[in-house]
């Protein structure tokens, strides 16, 4: 639990909804998936995982390495050699917004709806390319 509280970066009040409720991290837990005999409460989770300190992660860090080399059958005393070469560079990134996802969302739903209605012989969407034009003017405008 303190290895998904510090990855997810979940406070104390998600942890035990996760714990209780999430079927796949239950059967992590080596719990049934539709016991409930065991619930996490919430000053439970707070009182152990105020005994997970950094050590202990470091000590689980090298005991999954360890298990991985294991698994690759690698002598675990050799040395994995890596290059890491980095730079920074200004780029123009484009982030999504709300307006490039629902123009992505009805682009998509046309072009589906255009082979759905050659399967089934519907002859509504004949207009298809018009409209998808006419939804990116609209599309600009909003932009």
């Amino acid at each position: 639990m303190g290895t998904l509280r510090l990855g997810l970066n979940a406070d104390y009040d998600r942890l035990p909804e996760l714990a209780n409720q999430h079927r796949t991290l239950r059967m992590l837990l080596s719990h049934g998936l539709f016991t409930t005999d065991k619930d996490y409460r919430l000053q439970t989770l707070k009182n152990n995982l105020a005994l997970f300190t950094p050590e202990i992660m470091a000590r689980i860090n090298v005991e999954v390495i360890r298990a991985g080399y294991q698994l690759l059958d690698l002598d675990i005393h050799s040395l994995i050699r890596g290059r890491c070469d980095s730079f920074a560079l200004k780029t123009n990134v484009h982030f999504p917004t709300d307006i490039n996802l629902l123009y992505d969302a009805i682009r998509v739903l046309i072009r589906d709806c255009v082979y759905w209605s050659k399967d089934y012989a519907l002859p509504e969407w004949w207009q298809h390319q018009y409209n998808l034009r006419r939804f990116k003017a609209q599309y600009r405008k909003i932009q």
